[in-house]
């Protein structure tokens, strides 16, 4: 897996600039972009930082199974009210019904 293209997709997916995910965790936005083409390391310490800002946890990073879309929209999910969850499944299994 490449980290610096995994950090781009995610916050393309946030519809996050370089520049605001570097403010939100106080880096230059040069340092975010030479993460992006893989042209420094990182800790894991800020990787844990990118991925806050993200809504990612370090584990969903690393699974190669989940899209930058399917990473969005379990942030999205989890953010919600028991409620909302509720009424979003009864919709998508209405959905898939069809």
């Amino acid at each position: 897996m490449n980290i610096g293209i995994r950090i781009q997709e995610l916050r393309k997916a946030n519809h996050m600039t370089a520049r605001t995910l570097a403010e939100k965790i106080n880096i230059s936005p040069s340092f975010i972009s030479a993460i992006e083409n893989d042209t420094t390391k990182l800790s894991l310490k800020t990787l844990t930082y990118i991925c806050e800002a993200l809504g990612v946890s370090l584990s969903d990073f690393f699974n190669p199974k989940l899209s930058p879309t399917d990473q969005k929209l379990i942030t999205v999910i989890m953010s919600l009210p028991e409620q909302k969850k509720y009424e979003l499944l009864q919709f998508l299994t209405g959905l898939e019904e069809k």
